[in-house]
């Protein structure tokens, strides 16, 4: 995070004079967005522990939220498309610290063109679904994966997994995908715990119907359209919080049978943390679906304890599907696996770079300093020696590539498909008006040696983490790291 985002807040100007006077007409504003000047990064930028914006957020702790930014101040009673706009032109021009090329000008003013001949007068043009499209296409404009517009749903879940708030309404506890080209949703993660798991649902299992309505691929359907229509039935059947029967298949030693379980769907908390269990004499899967909330550092350390005190020589890492997170986190998690090696920092704008570092159960951060404050501390550090492999897939992004990295420099092997490729910068997310929000690149990554992180994590030879298989009976990565 960087001071910039403090210019994001308005600039409340008050004036009074000695004697009242007329208030003047009216005069019809204008709906050009202001240009914002893009500063450049210093040449040699001071030490400095705590600048002016870390003490804004209250000190050196808070760190461990670089990628949350609080939402602008400007309030309208009803903000709109001009707001958004000047939102994002701010929080681009006045942040951005990635690799894209683009001319982030002139990406603005095109954007402001387009919005004006789609839309009519930006200050009168409401928020809605086809305004977020627009919007969503703007921000994909800067070219880079990290940098996204996120619509009033995408933002507010993003909150909860935060804070792990209750999901608003009840859930079946799991994270499915369609099956390619045929019938059903294949389960990638059943979590302990909840409804699904404690029903026998469990990871490879293909939901085929919810309470008879048959979960089946529309004719000419393209995978995106089948993802629609099974988040549709799936939602619709569990937002009662009803018992649902579910028929699902499930592939094991060769042979697949059709079964039948009664799950009954109730309100979960958005986070979900780090799960493990044994697949293999001398083997633990730990299971990490996402860095995003506190608390995954001291489950993971507790886990890895848990497994060395019962004999376990292999730990599989699965960061499959995981987007990334809180930096700090990942941090704390590396610094189970490769110990001191944890670390990188992070080079912004405004050359406030900041460092972070494991050391002895703890994250430090350090602001163009040695890092010596402490943002995140491990309740029972635990520190794995053993053969480690990690499992990656195409779903695996930031926090989860640069995760993957430190481990694989500490000599882990990798298995399963090229990574997303974010892996070499980092973000803020904050709001916009209207209750949107927004990812923003604020970062260029390095290593604690200083050499910069690579974008994406590409295992050799590569796995493909492929749906069908897995919906078959085959978690082909798995089995790869089985043998």
């Amino acid at each position: 995070m960087t001071r910039a985002h403090l210019l994001l807040l308005p600039l409340l100007l008050a004036a009074c004079t000695p004697t009242p006077t007329p208030d003047p007409l009216p005069t019809p504003q204008t709906d050009d967005v202001p240009t914002v000047a893009r500063p450049g990064r210093p040449d040699q930028p001071t030490c400095t522990l705590t600048p002016a914006w870390l003490a804004a957020l209250g000190g050196p702790r808070h760190l461990m939220d670089v990628n949350v930014r609080p939402a602008p101040l400007r309030v309208q009673a009803t903000p709109s498309l001009y707001d958004q706009l000047l939102d994002v032109r701010e929080a681009i021009n006045l942040n951005y610290w990635g690799t894209s090329k683009v001319d982030l000008q002139a990406l603005h003013e095109q954007a402001e063109s387009g919005a004006r001949t789609a839309f009519g007068n930006l200050r009168a043009a409401a928020l809605s679904a086809q305004t977020d499209a627009f919007m969503n296409t703007y921000v994909d404009g800067v070219r880079d994966g990290h940098t996204y517009f996120l619509d009033a749903a995408a933002y507010r879940a993003f909150q909860d997994t935060r804070t792990a708030a209750p999901t608003p309404t009840p859930r079946l506890g799991v994270r499915w995908a369609p099956v390619p080209a045929e019938d059903g949703a294949v389960l990638l993660d059943a979590f302990p715990g909840a409804p699904a798991a404690q029903a026998g649902l469990r990871r490879g299992d293909t939901l085929l119907s919810v309470n008879g309505q048959p979960l089946s691929r529309q004719p000419g359907a393209s995978d995106d359209a089948h993802a629609a229509r099974l988040t549709s039935l799936l939602g619709q059947a569990s937002a009662a919080g009803q018992p649902v029967t579910v028929a699902y298949r499930r592939a094991q030693s060769g042979t697949e049978t059709t079964l039948s379980t009664t799950v009954t769907p109730r309100v979960l908390s958005s986070a979900v943390l780090p799960s493990a269990q044994t697949v293999a004499p001398g083997t633990v899967l730990l299971r990490l679906p996402t860095f995003a909330t506190s608390g995954v550092a001291d489950q993971v350390h507790a886990l890895i304890s848990g497994a060395q005190q019962s004999g376990t020589t292999h730990l599989i890492v699965d960061v499959r599907g995981n987007g990334g997170g809180l930096l700090s986190e990942a941090i704390g998690v590396a610094g189970a696996l490769v110990g001191e090696r944890a670390g990188e920092t992070i080079e912004t704008l405004d050359g406030q770079d900041v460092t972070f570092a494991y050391r002895a159960g703890q994250v430090l951060a350090g602001v163009r300093c040695d890092p010596t404050s402490p943002v995140l501390i491990v309740k029972t550090p635990a520190r794995w020696t053993g053969r480690l492999t990690l499992l990656v897939n195409e779903g695996s992004a930031s926090a989860s590539e640069i995760v993957a990295q430190l481990a694989a420099q500490g000599g882990a092997t990798l298995i399963g498909e090229p990574t997303y490729g974010v892996g070499n910068t980092v973000t803020v997310i904050g709001g916009l008006s209207g209750e949107r929000g927004l990812s923003v690149t604020i970062g260029r990554a390095n290593d604690l040696r200083g050499q910069p992180l690579s974008p994406d994590v590409t295992p050799s030879p590569a796995t493909p983490d492929d749906l069908r298989a897995l919906a078959h009976g085959h978690d082909l990565p798995l089995e790869a790291a089985l043998k």
